[in-house]
Protein backbone atom coordinates (compact mmCIF):
# COMPACT_ATOMS: atom_id res chain seq x y z
CA UNK A 1 0.00 0.00 0.00
CA UNK A 2 1.59 3.65 -1.16
CA UNK A 3 2.61 5.46 1.77
CA UNK A 4 0.26 8.63 1.55
CA UNK A 5 1.28 12.22 2.07
CA UNK A 6 0.46 14.21 4.83
CA UNK A 7 -0.12 17.91 3.98
CA UNK A 8 -0.98 20.57 6.23
CA UNK A 9 -0.71 24.39 6.78
CA UNK A 10 1.26 26.74 9.30
CA UNK A 11 -1.81 28.74 10.34
CA UNK A 12 0.77 31.61 11.83
CA UNK A 13 3.24 32.32 9.11
CA UNK A 14 0.62 30.74 5.72
CA UNK A 15 3.34 28.00 4.41
CA UNK A 16 2.89 25.09 3.09
CA UNK A 17 4.87 21.61 4.82
CA UNK A 18 4.84 18.01 3.89
CA UNK A 19 5.53 15.02 5.03
CA UNK A 20 5.19 11.27 4.02
CA UNK A 21 7.26 8.91 1.43
CA UNK A 22 10.95 10.25 1.70
CA UNK A 23 10.34 12.73 4.66
CA UNK A 24 9.92 12.87 8.27
CA UNK A 25 8.99 15.40 10.06
CA UNK A 26 8.74 18.36 7.65
CA UNK A 27 12.44 17.41 6.49
CA UNK A 28 13.15 15.85 3.52
CA UNK A 29 15.11 12.71 3.01
CA UNK A 30 18.32 12.99 0.31
CA UNK A 31 17.35 11.69 -2.53
CA UNK A 32 13.36 11.29 -1.99
CA UNK A 33 12.34 15.03 -1.76
CA UNK A 34 12.10 16.05 -5.64
CA UNK A 35 8.34 16.47 -5.30
CA UNK A 36 8.95 17.86 -1.59
CA UNK A 37 10.98 20.40 -3.15
CA UNK A 38 8.77 21.68 -6.07
CA UNK A 39 5.96 21.99 -3.47
CA UNK A 40 8.18 24.34 -1.20
CA UNK A 41 9.22 26.18 -4.51
CA UNK A 42 6.22 27.43 -5.61
CA UNK A 43 5.39 28.31 -1.61
CA UNK A 44 8.42 30.76 -1.95
CA UNK A 45 6.74 31.89 -5.29
CA UNK A 46 3.23 32.82 -3.17
CA UNK A 47 1.20 30.09 -4.63
CA UNK A 48 1.52 28.38 -1.21
CA UNK A 49 -2.75 28.45 -1.22
CA UNK A 50 -3.20 27.89 -4.93
CA UNK A 51 -0.99 24.26 -4.14
CA UNK A 52 -2.22 23.48 -0.71
CA UNK A 53 -5.89 23.57 -2.07
CA UNK A 54 -4.98 21.40 -5.06
CA UNK A 55 -3.20 19.07 -2.79
CA UNK A 56 -6.10 18.49 -0.39
CA UNK A 57 -8.23 17.69 -3.15
CA UNK A 58 -6.39 14.67 -3.73
CA UNK A 59 -5.29 13.17 0.63
CA UNK A 60 -4.95 9.77 -1.19
CA UNK A 61 -2.31 10.02 -3.30
CA UNK A 62 1.15 10.08 -2.44
CA UNK A 63 3.25 13.57 -2.56
CA UNK A 64 5.01 12.48 -5.65
CA UNK A 65 1.93 11.61 -7.27
CA UNK A 66 -0.04 14.65 -6.05
CA UNK A 67 2.49 17.07 -7.50
CA UNK A 68 2.56 15.57 -10.56
CA UNK A 69 -0.94 15.62 -10.78
CA UNK A 70 -1.01 19.23 -9.46
CA UNK A 71 1.15 20.90 -12.18
CA UNK A 72 -1.02 19.16 -15.03
CA UNK A 73 -3.82 20.70 -13.08
CA UNK A 74 -2.22 23.91 -12.90
CA UNK A 75 -0.01 24.66 -15.82
CA UNK A 76 0.85 27.67 -14.90
CA UNK A 77 3.35 26.96 -11.77
CA UNK A 78 5.15 24.63 -14.12
CA UNK A 79 5.50 27.46 -17.10
CA UNK A 80 6.60 29.84 -13.76
CA UNK A 81 9.34 27.55 -13.33
CA UNK A 82 10.00 26.45 -16.76
CA UNK A 83 10.64 30.51 -17.34
CA UNK A 84 13.17 30.82 -14.35
CA UNK A 85 14.78 27.54 -15.92
CA UNK A 86 14.60 29.39 -19.26
CA UNK A 87 15.82 32.50 -17.97
CA UNK A 88 18.88 31.11 -16.12
CA UNK A 89 20.20 29.38 -19.35
CA UNK A 90 19.91 32.27 -21.43
CA UNK A 91 22.03 34.52 -18.81
CA UNK A 92 24.77 36.04 -20.32
CA UNK A 93 27.86 33.49 -19.69
CA UNK A 94 30.43 35.17 -16.98
CA UNK A 95 33.27 36.66 -18.92
CA UNK A 96 36.56 34.75 -18.93
CA UNK A 97 39.13 35.68 -16.24
CA UNK A 98 42.35 37.44 -17.70
CA UNK A 99 45.66 35.18 -18.41
CA UNK A 100 47.25 34.97 -15.23
CA UNK A 101 50.53 36.80 -15.42
CA UNK A 102 53.64 35.12 -14.57
CA UNK A 103 55.40 35.42 -11.52
CA UNK A 104 58.59 37.77 -11.03
CA UNK A 105 61.21 34.92 -11.49
CA UNK A 106 65.17 34.93 -11.98
CA UNK A 107 65.11 36.90 -15.26
CA UNK A 108 63.73 39.68 -14.17
CA UNK A 109 66.19 39.70 -11.20
CA UNK A 110 68.97 39.46 -13.77
CA UNK A 111 67.45 42.58 -15.66
CA UNK A 112 67.99 44.35 -12.60
CA UNK A 113 71.05 43.45 -12.29
CA UNK A 114 72.40 44.03 -15.93
CA UNK A 115 70.31 47.78 -15.41
CA UNK A 116 72.66 48.32 -12.78
CA UNK A 117 76.02 47.79 -14.49
CA UNK A 118 75.25 49.35 -17.60
CA UNK A 119 72.87 52.51 -16.29
CA UNK A 120 75.49 54.99 -16.96
CA UNK A 121 75.38 54.55 -20.08
CA UNK A 122 72.05 55.74 -20.41
CA UNK A 123 70.55 59.51 -19.83
CA UNK A 124 68.89 60.33 -17.10
CA UNK A 125 65.27 60.38 -18.50
CA UNK A 126 65.94 57.22 -20.39
CA UNK A 127 67.25 55.59 -17.30
CA UNK A 128 64.57 56.51 -15.24
CA UNK A 129 62.25 55.29 -18.16
CA UNK A 130 63.95 52.09 -17.92
CA UNK A 131 63.56 51.74 -14.55
CA UNK A 132 60.21 52.21 -13.96
CA UNK A 133 59.19 49.37 -16.59
CA UNK A 134 61.32 47.35 -14.13
CA UNK A 135 59.58 48.10 -11.53
CA UNK A 136 56.21 47.48 -13.26
CA UNK A 137 57.34 43.88 -14.71
CA UNK A 138 58.58 43.24 -10.92
CA UNK A 139 54.74 43.86 -9.64
CA UNK A 140 53.07 42.46 -12.99
CA UNK A 141 55.28 40.28 -14.61
CA UNK A 142 54.44 40.43 -18.50
CA UNK A 143 56.29 38.04 -21.06
CA UNK A 144 56.59 40.65 -23.77
CA UNK A 145 57.26 43.53 -21.41
CA UNK A 146 60.33 41.34 -20.08
CA UNK A 147 61.44 40.35 -23.91
CA UNK A 148 61.36 44.53 -24.65
CA UNK A 149 63.14 45.19 -21.80
CA UNK A 150 66.05 42.19 -22.29
CA UNK A 151 66.12 43.72 -25.50
CA UNK A 152 67.18 46.80 -24.45
CA UNK A 153 69.45 45.95 -22.39
CA UNK A 154 71.44 43.65 -24.34
CA UNK A 155 71.81 46.56 -26.52
CA UNK A 156 73.35 48.13 -23.78
CA UNK A 157 75.54 45.02 -22.90
CA UNK A 158 77.20 45.47 -26.72
CA UNK A 159 77.48 49.32 -26.85
CA UNK A 160 79.88 48.48 -23.42
CA UNK A 161 81.68 46.17 -25.14
CA UNK A 162 82.37 48.36 -27.74
CA UNK A 163 83.63 51.07 -25.75
CA UNK A 164 85.92 48.40 -23.52
CA UNK A 165 87.43 47.12 -26.57
CA UNK A 166 87.74 50.83 -27.90
CA UNK A 167 89.43 51.69 -24.80
CA UNK A 168 91.41 48.82 -24.11
CA UNK A 169 94.92 47.80 -25.51
CA UNK A 170 95.23 47.57 -29.05
CA UNK A 171 95.69 43.63 -30.57
CA UNK A 172 99.07 42.69 -32.14
CA UNK A 173 99.12 42.73 -35.44
CA UNK A 174 99.74 39.94 -37.77
CA UNK A 175 100.73 41.81 -40.50
CA UNK A 176 104.15 43.72 -39.13
CA UNK A 177 105.47 45.83 -42.13
CA UNK A 178 105.40 46.19 -45.71
CA UNK A 179 108.17 47.57 -48.69
CA UNK A 180 107.20 47.98 -52.19
CA UNK A 181 109.63 47.51 -55.07
CA UNK A 182 111.07 47.51 -58.16
CA UNK A 183 112.26 44.64 -59.65
CA UNK A 184 115.73 45.18 -59.18
CA UNK A 185 115.12 45.57 -55.18
CA UNK A 186 114.90 49.10 -55.49
CA UNK A 187 112.50 50.38 -52.50
CA UNK A 188 109.50 52.32 -54.00
CA UNK A 189 107.68 52.71 -50.32
CA UNK A 190 107.45 51.36 -46.90
CA UNK A 191 105.66 51.78 -43.98
CA UNK A 192 105.15 50.02 -40.42
CA UNK A 193 107.61 47.99 -39.05
CA UNK A 194 109.65 47.46 -42.02
CA UNK A 195 113.27 47.94 -40.68
CA UNK A 196 114.26 44.28 -40.68
CA UNK A 197 113.76 43.90 -44.66
CA UNK A 198 115.81 46.85 -44.93
CA UNK A 199 118.88 44.98 -43.54
CA UNK A 200 121.07 43.98 -46.32
CA UNK A 201 121.20 40.42 -46.20
CA UNK A 202 117.83 40.23 -46.11
CA UNK A 203 117.30 42.48 -48.59
CA UNK A 204 119.43 40.56 -50.90
CA UNK A 205 117.89 37.63 -50.38
CA UNK A 206 114.49 39.55 -51.56
CA UNK A 207 116.26 40.43 -54.74
CA UNK A 208 117.41 36.59 -55.55
CA UNK A 209 114.02 35.45 -54.57
CA UNK A 210 112.60 37.73 -56.93
CA UNK A 211 114.69 37.41 -59.58
CA UNK A 212 115.02 33.67 -59.19
CA UNK A 213 111.08 32.93 -59.57
CA UNK A 214 109.57 35.76 -60.99
CA UNK A 215 106.05 36.68 -61.07
CA UNK A 216 103.61 35.50 -58.29
CA UNK A 217 103.57 34.70 -54.82
CA UNK A 218 105.46 33.20 -52.78
CA UNK A 219 106.88 33.00 -49.41
CA UNK A 220 110.08 33.25 -47.65
CA UNK A 221 110.82 32.35 -43.60
CA UNK A 222 112.59 34.69 -41.74
CA UNK A 223 114.13 34.95 -38.39
CA UNK A 224 111.66 38.00 -37.47
CA UNK A 225 108.49 36.18 -39.44
CA UNK A 226 106.88 35.13 -42.71
CA UNK A 227 107.80 37.32 -45.48
CA UNK A 228 105.18 37.10 -48.51
CA UNK A 229 106.23 38.43 -51.81
CA UNK A 230 103.57 39.80 -54.79
CA UNK A 231 105.04 40.18 -57.81
CA UNK A 232 103.96 41.22 -60.67
CA UNK A 233 105.82 42.67 -63.93
CA UNK A 234 107.10 46.02 -62.89
CA UNK A 235 106.70 45.99 -59.01
CA UNK A 236 106.65 44.01 -56.25
CA UNK A 237 104.72 44.21 -52.38
CA UNK A 238 106.51 42.55 -49.75
CA UNK A 239 104.74 41.96 -46.00
CA UNK A 240 105.72 40.91 -43.18
CA UNK A 241 103.57 38.92 -40.87
CA UNK A 242 104.03 36.93 -37.69
CA UNK A 243 102.17 33.85 -38.60
CA UNK A 244 101.43 32.84 -42.41
CA UNK A 245 98.56 34.44 -43.34
CA UNK A 246 95.43 33.41 -44.91
CA UNK A 247 93.57 33.66 -48.96
CA UNK A 248 92.27 35.90 -48.36
CA UNK A 249 95.10 38.30 -47.34
CA UNK A 250 97.34 36.82 -50.21
CA UNK A 251 94.37 37.86 -52.91
CA UNK A 252 94.62 41.49 -51.74
CA UNK A 253 97.87 41.83 -52.00
CA UNK A 254 97.92 40.68 -55.55
CA UNK A 255 95.16 43.32 -56.76
CA UNK A 256 97.20 45.65 -55.16
CA UNK A 257 100.02 44.78 -57.57
CA UNK A 258 97.86 44.46 -60.35
CA UNK A 259 95.86 47.79 -59.87
CA UNK A 260 99.31 49.57 -59.57
CA UNK A 261 100.74 48.39 -62.84
CA UNK A 262 97.31 49.02 -64.11
CA UNK A 263 98.08 52.64 -63.62
CA UNK A 264 101.63 52.84 -63.77
CA UNK A 265 101.37 57.02 -64.86
CA UNK A 266 99.59 57.51 -61.23
CA UNK A 267 101.68 54.83 -59.38
CA UNK A 268 104.88 57.43 -60.94
CA UNK A 269 103.39 60.26 -59.33
CA UNK A 270 102.66 58.89 -56.18
CA UNK A 271 106.00 56.79 -55.36
CA UNK A 272 108.03 59.63 -57.00
CA UNK A 273 106.91 62.12 -53.77
CA UNK A 274 108.05 60.31 -50.35
CA UNK A 275 105.17 61.64 -48.46
CA UNK A 276 102.74 60.28 -50.45
CA UNK A 277 104.54 57.11 -50.95
CA UNK A 278 104.85 56.82 -47.36
CA UNK A 279 100.86 57.22 -46.93
CA UNK A 280 100.56 54.92 -49.34
CA UNK A 281 102.53 52.40 -47.46
CA UNK A 282 100.91 52.76 -44.76
CA UNK A 283 97.29 52.35 -45.53
CA UNK A 284 98.25 49.40 -47.62
CA UNK A 285 99.66 47.92 -44.12
CA UNK A 286 96.14 49.24 -42.06
CA UNK A 287 94.19 47.42 -44.98
CA UNK A 288 96.10 44.42 -44.75
CA UNK A 289 96.12 43.94 -41.18
CA UNK A 290 92.08 45.01 -40.97
CA UNK A 291 92.09 41.66 -43.09
CA UNK A 292 94.45 39.55 -41.03
CA UNK A 293 93.51 40.58 -37.86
Amino acid sequence: MPHRAVIGADSVHGTVFVSGHGCRAGVCVPGKSDAALRVLRWDLGGQGNQVLEAMLEHPDMTLSDAVDMIERENPGLTGSNAKDKREAEEAPEPPEPAPRRGRAGPEVAALLQEFATFRHLLKPGEAKEVEAALKEVAAHPDPEAIAALRRRLRSLALQAAFWRELAGPAKTANALGVVLLRPDGGVLAQGGASAPLMEETVAAAMRGEMERRGTGVYVMHLSVGRLVIARGKSVAVATLFRHAPGKEVVSVLERTVTAIEENLKAADKTFGNPALAARYADALLKLVQRIAG
